[in-house]
């Protein structure tokens, strides 16, 4: 449990950290329309939508990649 890092990586684990990025970008979209009608500047709206969907689209980046490797091994 405490040697997560390990070789050789189980396969489980590919598959909970792909599932686990996948739910944290959809966590991120989620959170757009909050983001959007709040009632902070419209700078500090924007930006944070651009981070928003910066991490939704790097979430399912390494999604993808722990999918990948999980279908190799």
């Amino acid at each position: 449990m405490w040697n997560l890092f390990q070789q050789p990586v189980e396969k489980e684990s590919f598959e909970s950290w792909g599932k686990m990025c996948d739910d944290i970008a959809k966590v991120a979209l989620l959170a757009l329309p909050v983001i959007l009608y709040s009632k902070e500047s419209l700078e500090f709206r924007s930006l944070n939508i651009l981070f928003l969907c910066i991490i939704a689209y790097a979430c399912l980046t390494i999604g993808r990649i722990f999918r990948r490797a999980f279908k190799e091994k």
